[in-house]
């Protein structure tokens, strides 16, 4: 328990004085997220999707977010895979920053923005407490992906998919959800600006060996992303709950690690520099790499597992979706009756998200 209460302490503290200007999650979204997906069968049906505009009214976005189209102009065609490999980073793009809420204005004060909060989740107590918008933002979007679907909109459908998967990616990663050990918050507890560079050298040093590794083909983690199996899903919030869950128990051991197989420099107060092949140790790289496997595989499995699962959903519509095959009348009437098991699910009660109403403008 004691520990927990250190920990909560840490996360208050890092939420108002000492996150990093930055946010870190796993290096290189856009390569993991294309081995993740490169083999669902159900995306290549959607090889010609006409690129729409944004029709979509949410609350509580960045007022000055430009939505960019990096694969085409609106009219152009563009496929399932391209959309979501490019804008499974869309969230880093500035999209979760100046948002206009009290509880933001109150951290933008303090040198904090809105996006800190929405790419990190803490579980503390095994859920006595919480903390972060990550999970949140995973079913939001996950909704939002559901409405454009039903507007018949398959470019959004995917493009809301992407960022939602993003969220997802994020909290598999154990600094996401467990940013610094209590005993090191403690050893800076009054000086904090040496503690925010030794949380910056970790979160950089994993960042940037995963990423690299995985940019050059390392066949462990890629082979760890491919060969996942995907889990099922019952309900988004509670799998994406348990995904932050699993990757706080790994924190710890991979600070420990980074601290070993670093030397340390990586704990001292100044700018750590990671470069390629800077690890020597091959005993503590391989532990390492194990807890990185781990955690990658776990990803994968949670980001097919939500891929499938839309795709199910999409199988349900009493109507087909464009650029999708039509169906038979026998498939059309099974999904006629399956689609009343998600009109609840669907209807405009459920999509309230964070107390927040999303909404359509209107089909595109």
């Amino acid at each position: 328990m004691h520990r927990d209460i250190i920990f909560l302490v840490s996360i208050l503290l890092i939420l108002i004085v000492t996150i990093p200007k930055e946010a870190f999650a796993w290096g290189g979204h856009r390569e993991v997220t294309y081995y993740v997906l490169k083999d669902i069968e159900w995306l290549k049906d959607f090889d010609k999707i006409t690129i729409t505009p944004y029709t979509y009214t949410m609350d509580e976005d960045n007022p000055n977010y430009i939505v960019l189209y990096k694969e085409g102009n609106i009219g152009d065609t563009t496929d399932a895979l391209t959309i979501l490999t490019i804008y499974c980073e869309e969230p880093d793009w500035d999209l979760d920053k100046n948002v206009d809420s009290l509880i933001f204005r109150g951290m933008r004060c303090i040198g904090l923005d809105s996006s800190h909060w929405r790419h990190g989740y803490w579980v503390i107590s095994e859920g006595f407490i919480e903390l972060g918008g990550a999970v949140e933002r995973i079913e939001y979007f996950f909704n939002m992906s559901i409405l454009a679907f039903k507007n018949n909109d398959p470019y959004w459908g995917f493009r809301f998919l992407a960022r939602s998967i993003h969220y997802l990616e994020d909290i598999t990663q154990p600094q996401h959800t467990y940013p610094i050990p209590g005993r090191v918050i403690l050893e800076y507890l009054f000086n904090i600006n040496p503690l925010i560079l030794v949380g910056m050298n970790h979160h950089f040093a994993l960042e940037g060996y995963q990423g690299y590794n995985v940019r050059i083909g390392y066949p462990p983690f890629i082979n760890a992303i491919i060969n996942a199996q995907p889990i099922e899903i019952e309900d988004v919030r509670s799998f994406s709950r348990e995904a932050a869950l699993k990757s706080k128990r790994e924190a710890p051991k991979v600070w420990e690690l980074q601290s070993k197989l670093y030397g340390g420099k990586i704990d001292e107060p100044i700018e750590f520099q990671w470069y390629p092949n800077i690890e020597t140790d091959e005993t503590l790289k391989a532990q390492y790499d194990n807890i990185i496997i781990k955690q990658l595989s776990d990803l994968s499995s949670r980001v097919k597992g939500l891929v499938l699962y839309v795709g199910k959903v999409l199988e349900s519509l009493s109507y087909p979706i464009s650029q999708r095959g039509i169906r038979s009348p026998s498939e059309e009437l099974t999904g006629s009756l399956i689609t009343k098991s998600y009109t609840s699910y669907l209807s405009w009660p459920r999509r309230l998200i964070n107390h927040r109403k999303i909404s359509s403008r209107g089909p595109s």
